[in-house]
């Protein structure tokens, strides 16, 4: 027997990462694997450029990435098989990405360590081009498997999925991403060619699978966990209709979701938005 333990993690000191549980861990059973040390799953959507901590109504500070990557770094210590995902959207929302164009945010995911990023619909605000360009400093990987780019660099660098490997594990994660033509400018969503998300979703678990042969796989989504638009795909959509998945750690709808969402086994995660929390996976041994 083994469980999950998720939880959610609140920054509101205005000089430390002090880490504030927002409810009580829940356990869940999972029986894919045991390992000696717990692999931990620390995950953000949505950050939207907020570099710096900020008042939120009812929250107090809240935000910031030096305070994201002294959490994060604490969890590493505490935990070795820490690996640190994001949903999409780290641009756009503070005068940073206006001025700067997106640069400091890959900069300082870069320092926090970040190991797997999707792609979110506002990365393409400034173009694929100007994507391209920023995203080559990238040290992380990004993935997106549901769009054709017509632009061959950035093409070159966003691949369908990634591997991961963590106490002796093999991890799978691939990217979705939201119909641009609704959420970007026209001139730039013609740089893509979208492909149905249930589709690729089903075709990414036939390689992950059968090819690769992870021991656990993870969607990281910027579809939304409920639809924005009618005849939208959304992240319980993909987990009806797509068995095997074992997380969707989902953004796009900056949904707080205290706890994880089951739908046929498939566990559905989403943080709400601008760093705010960190959500974090505990897949361990059940003593």
């Amino acid at each position: 027997m083994f469980k999950v333990q998720s939880l959610l993690t609140a920054y509101r000191s205005p000089h430390t990462a002090h880490r504030l549980p927002l409810f009580a861990f829940c356990l869940l059973p999972f029986f894919l694997f045991a390992q000696s040390s717990p692999i931990v799953i620390l995950h953000t959507n949505d950050t939207h450029s907020r570099l710096e901590s900020y008042i939120e109504p009812n929250l107090g500070d809240v935000g910031g990435i030096a305070r994201r990557s002294v959490f994060i770094q604490e969890t590493r210590k505490e935990y070795p098989n820490t690996i640190v995902v994001d949903a999409g959207d780290f641009s756009q929302g503070t005068p940073y990405f206006n001025l700067f164009k997106g640069v400091p945010e890959i900069e300082l995911m870069n320092m926090v360590g970040y190991d797997v990023v999707a792609l979110g619909n506002h990365e393409f605000d400034n173009g694929s081009n100007a994507l391209s360009k920023r995203l080559k400093s990238a040290d992380f990987k990004i993935v997106c498997a549901n769009y054709q780019f017509k632009n061959k660099k950035l093409s070159k660098i966003v691949k369908p999925y990634t591997i991961i490997y963590s106490g002796g594990k093999k991890i799978g994660f691939f990217g979705l991403l939201c119909n641009l033509e609704k959420v970007t400018m026209p001139k730039y969503s013609k740089e893509t060619t979208f492909l149905d998300p249930v589709t690729t979703a089903q075709k990414m678990m036939d390689i992950l699978q059968n090819k690769e042969q992870c021991d656990l796989i993870i969607c990281l989504s910027h579809l939304g966990f409920e639809a924005e638009f009618a005849g939208e795909i959304t992240d319980k959509d993909i987990a009806e209709k797509v068995a095997g998945i074992d997380f969707i750690i989902g953004g796009h709808t900056h949904t707080l979701l205290e706890e994880p969402v089951i739908v046929n086994h498939t566990k559905i995660v989403q943080v709400k938005r601008n760093g705010i929390y960190v959500g974090k996976i505990v897949i361990s041994e059940n003593p």
